[in-house]
């Protein structure tokens, strides 16, 4: 009885010492508990602050992007109007905040911020409030710059400096000359630009050799109906009494009427026909109204002078042109005869 009596104590003290393992055990798990559901809330946090940094980003970003895009245009604007609308505009709740500044004379800065339903400028934080953290400061920031274009592909046409000087205001000709740059739109006057060999010479406008005395030529295709163009470089020329021959050229007929388009502009020719060499310095934009080409049907704008007989042409006006594209560069001191690129540099 007695090894009875021993077995029931051993059974009872195994009995207790698990009983004290367990309990260590489930103390051990609730910490754990605590720890996992604080990184959890961690991780939860940190996931809202990622997604609104994100919203904040695409707002400064697009808020860069439409300040520069009305500054290249002539005109900036209300630029701190502009920054908050695009950045709530990229907010999920429509709250945020931006600060717009002007860290060079052709480039802007926004900033943009988290901001709480009560108006502050902070980012409300959610199971991190169990640690003692109530709000975080969230912010983007971005840079867009424009100027004028160095380099771009447009259509393979060329019209003289001299022609396009004609169509600004005295004002404008003057700011054009002694800063390089001018403010508004060019006067928009409807023009006809021919390059049949009946073409009258523009008043005040010497022919030079190597184009039409209409001060416009055509120029040879770097690839389908456009020519790569790099301002300084000189681009060989070429005749002919049609719009450039190629497949492309023809098919640009369909939206060449639909925006304005970059033409470069030019300050010496030389050479004749095939062999005229233009010197471009800069690009313009302008608006085709109409045309007459050898071979297609004509597009006529009543308000420009008129194409008739063996008038070969493009009707239209000098306009304003500010392109996003990628791919056309921009170069400080580039002289800006109405045609921007803006990019974003930050």
């Amino acid at each position: 009885m007695r090894w009875l009596a021993g077995m029931s104590r051993r059974i009872r003290a195994i009995t207790a010492a698990e009983d004290s393992e367990r309990g260590a055990a489930t103390i051990m798990v609730a910490g754990m508990m605590v720890v996992l559901l604080g990184f959890a809330a961690l991780a939860v946090d940190v996931g809202a602050l990622y997604a609104e940094k994100a919203q904040l980003q695409n707002g400064a970003d697009a808020a860069a992007l439409a300040i520069a895009t009305d500054c290249a245009g002539g005109s900036c604007g209300s630029s701190t109007s502009t920054g908050n609308q695009f950045a709530n505009d990229n907010s999920n709740d429509n709250t945020s905040g931006a600060v717009v500044t002007f860290p060079a004379a052709a480039t802007v800065r926004v900033v943009t911020n988290a901001r709480d339903t009560a108006g502050e400028n902070s980012f409300s934080l959610f199971f991190a409030r169990a640690m003692g953290f109530n709000t975080a400061n969230v912010d983007a920031a971005a840079e867009a710059s424009w100027g004028a274009p160095s380099s771009a592909s447009t259509l393979p046409w060329t019209v003289s400096e001299c022609v396009f000087k004609k169509y600004l205001s005295p004002t404008q000709l003057a700011s054009l000359n002694s800063t390089g740059t001018f403010t508004g739109d060019p006067v928009p006057t409807h023009i006809l630009l021919r390059y049949d060999e009946n073409t009258p010479t523009v008043p005040g406008c010497a022919a030079q050799n190597g184009y039409q005395p209409g001060g416009f030529g055509w120029l040879v295709t770097t690839s389908g109906c456009s020519t790569d163009i790099d301002l300084d470089m000189t681009v060989n020329g070429q005749t002919g009494n049609h719009f450039p021959n190629a497949a492309g050229c023809n098919a640009a007929l369909a939206n060449i009427m639909d925006e304005p388009a970059l033409i470069p502009l030019f300050n010496t020719a030389t050479g004749n026909g095939s062999n005229a060499k233009y010197t471009l310095i800069g690009f313009a934009a302008f608006q085709v109204t109409g045309y007459k080409f050898s071979g297609s049907g004509a597009v006529v704008d009543p308000l420009a002078p008129s194409c008739n007989g063996n008038c070969r042409g493009l009707q239209g006006y000098f306009s304003r042109f500010v392109s996003l594209e990628e791919g056309m560069q921009a170069t400080e001191g580039t002289p800006n005869y109405g045609a921007s690129v803006v990019t974003l540099t930050e």
